[in-house]
């Protein structure tokens, strides 16, 4: 048997098919064995993971880069903080104020060159003019998944977020649907009429605390506009992504179209499963801290989001994340969002796994296996299992630590600031290099991948032969 380059050797491996106690042999960047000790091959370094669980290297499929910071400089720094959590793949949004043609292939190039993970992307579609051009986005870089806005913004705001009508989204749909497989229309899901009625009722009643950003964002629009994606995928016969889902009743609805046949994907975040509206913690760091887009809701909804995770109507997790710093302006006048990437592991531990709500093994489900299943990244990204990039994080969930810059490894804010978390990875490797290491970065600029929906599944399985 051939020696191995590394062995992560007396850990806990979460697998597919359960929590494996044993060892996994990594050559060239992949697991080439997993199994008992005296069965695997030699290696040149051995990492003992002492007992702890290794979960497979989160895949993040709701990544915001650039926008309030340079683009190049989020490549660099988003990277550390992804790495310092346990995410070893990023899906970037990526959006054209003209057209994709003139912009993505300099911000494709700038990826080469700064990105220290590997990484895919989906387009956000803000004009018909921009949706007639996905057939040659996808022939060009291989673009399936197409981001377009409901609503939720009005017009001329700050961040430049376009909502667009139902014809553009229709349009869009006709042409998803003939991309193949791994393709989706994605929604942010929110009626702009009846948000932009919502919004003046909410800043005329002259409060500035978050709920009453919530009144602007009603729970209501979510679940008219799922109920109106939904229905538009159906007619069309396009595969629907629902986003950053906040409701219950949200959910119903795209699970029942799911059970009629329709194609139809969930997401949730972390922020959604851990925080409420009227978090104490949150108000006394300022009422902006914790406004983000949808807004979080109350205690029912939250529930209702761990009932549909128990259920399995909800798919999949990302984290929303944008880095942004708070200014602590009023509710009304700062960005909505928020930093997320190095938490989501510590958070899906502390208010999932150690509170009975998550298994080990669903939470890798949720967070690796099955967005990269759903964007076509699989069998190369997704799972310890012999043949995958050896993309794992040791962690240690009895090790308690405040969230902060130190924790973080980032300097844009956190809704999670100043809450203890457990479950922080040890050491995350990303195609079996050690990125990060008793504090220490260890991440090279550009030496990330660019990643293709769907360009992995004939390639041959590695053994350990």
């Amino acid at each position: 048997m051939r020696k191995a380059d590394l062995l992560l050797d007396d850990a806990r491996l979460v697998t597919p098919a359960g929590i494996v106690h044993g060892a996994a042999a990594i050559r060239a960047g992949r697991f080439v064995a997993i199994g008992s000790r005296e069965d695997l091959p030699d290696a040149e370094e051995r990492i003992d993971a002492g007992g702890r669980l290794v979960f497979p290297g989160l895949v993040d499929p709701h990544v915001h880069l650039g926008g309030a910071f340079p683009y190049e400089q989020n490549l660099v720094t988003e990277c550390v903080s992804a790495a310092a959590g346990g995410v070893t793949t990023l899906l970037q949004y990526r959006r054209s104020a003209t057209s994709f043609f003139d912009t993505f292939p300099g911000e494709l190039e700038t990826n080469r060159q700064k990105m220290g993970l590997d990484t895919g992307f989906h387009f956000i579609i803000g004009s018909l003019e921009q949706a007639e051009g996905i057939p040659e986005y996808a022939k060009r870089w291989g673009v399936r998944s197409y981001k377009l806005y409901m609503g939720g913004y009005a017009p001329g705001n700050p961040i430049g977020l376009v909502a667009v009508d139902d014809g553009v989204f229709y349009r869009a749909m006709e042409l998803i649907r003939e991309l193949g497989p791994y393709a989706y229309c994605m929604c942010h899901a929110e009626n702009q009429g009846l948000y932009l009625l919502m919004n003046e009722r909410a800043h005329e009643s002259g409060r500035t605390d978050l709920s009453a950003y919530a009144m602007s964002h009603p729970d209501f629009i979510e679940h008219e506009a799922v109920a109106r994606l939904v229905w538009l995928g159906e007619r069309t016969g396009c595969p629907v992504y629902v986003f950053h889902t906040t409701t219950g009743a949200a959910i119903a609805t795209a699970a029942a179209a799911r059970a009629r046949g329709a194609r139809v994907v969930i997401e949730t975040c972390p922020h959604y499963l851990a925080l409420t509206i009227d978090d104490a913690r949150l108000a006394s760091q300022g009422p902006a801290i914790g406004k983000v887009s949808p807004p979080l809701r109350d205690a029912s909804d939250q529930e209702a989001l761990w009932d549909a995770i128990a259920r399995g109507d909800v798919d999949l997790i990302g984290t929303d994340h944008v880095p942004i710093l708070k200014t602590g302006a009023t509710v009304w006048e700062e960005r909505p969002g928020f930093a997320g990437l190095a938490t989501m592991l510590p958070v899906l531990v502390t208010f999932g796994l150690l509170r009975g709500r998550l298994t080990a093994t669903r939470l890798a489900e949720l967070c690796s296996l099955a967005p990269a299943r759903t964007f076509g990244l699989t069998p190369r990204k997704g799972a310890i299992a012999v043949g995958t990039d050896a993309d794992a994080a040791i962690v240690d969930i009895e090790r308690e630590a405040v969230v902060g810059p130190e924790t973080t490894h980032s300097r844009y804010t956190s809704a999670f600031e100043g809450l203890p978390l457990r479950g922080w990875p040890a050491l995350p490797l990303r195609r079996g290099e050690v990125v990060f290491r008793d504090g220490e970065v260890r991440l090279r600029p550009g030496s990330g991948e660019i990643l293709t929906p769907g360009a992995y599944e004939r390639e041959p399985a590695r053994s350990g032969t």
